[in-house]
């Protein structure tokens, strides 16, 4: 099957949807194939021409949205904080069932946010290195990278929480603000 084939992009991205909302009410291990297929409104034989199981669709939707964010982390020119954020806010808010099931699906590991982390700190460590022109980490620097990632994090887990109630301009002011206060000495 051609991946890029506009049906086959509707079925999986509804096969996608139906368990990211299941996942919100129930663990991994405990949602079926019959129910992903009755939610997506499918086939079961369509459902099994793309994935081996559920563990393989969960597993599927977190390597693509790692990969995707990888990519546009690592695309995003040194030096600009700002193209980060915007990425990742945008990223979240055209992948609002997906954000949700990686941020808080039950039943999973959360590796999602863990590379979303790590993969940002290399970023903003490369970006302060060479703002600063140096070219080591002080334990200083991580305790400050650690500290701007894990906030903006937090406020874009509680504005995933909420539902995006709050435009997603303001949450990218917010996190301009908040980082602009505390930036590097």
């Amino acid at each position: 099957m051609n991946k890029h084939d506009r049906r086959v992009k509707k079925t999986i991205k509804a096969l996608q949807s139906a368990l990211a909302d299941a996942m919100l009410d129930k663990e991994l291990q405990k949602i079926t194939v019959q129910e992903l297929v009755n939610k997506a409104d499918i086939h079961r034989a369509t459902f099994y021409s793309h994935y081996h199981d559920v563990y393989d669709l969960y597993e599927q939707m977190e390597h693509d949205a790692i990969s995707e964010f990888t990519k546009f982390i690592n695309d995003n020119p040194a030096g600009h904080y700002e193209n980060i954020y915007n990425s990742i806010i945008d990223y979240i808010y055209e992948n609002p069932a997906l954000s949700r099931l990686l941020f808080f699906g039950k039943g999973i590991d959360h590796k999602f946010q863990e590379h979303m982390y790590d993969i940002i700190e290399e970023k903003y460590l490369e970006i302060w290195m060479q703002e600063e022109n140096i070219s080591s980490v002080s334990e200083e620097m991580l305790y400050m990278a650690t500290y701007h990632i894990q906030g903006c994090l937090s406020i874009i887990s509680l504005w995933i929480k909420n539902n995006f109630s709050t435009p997603k301009e303001k949450i990218i002011q917010l996190i301009y603000s908040i980082d602009a206060r505390w930036n590097m000495p």
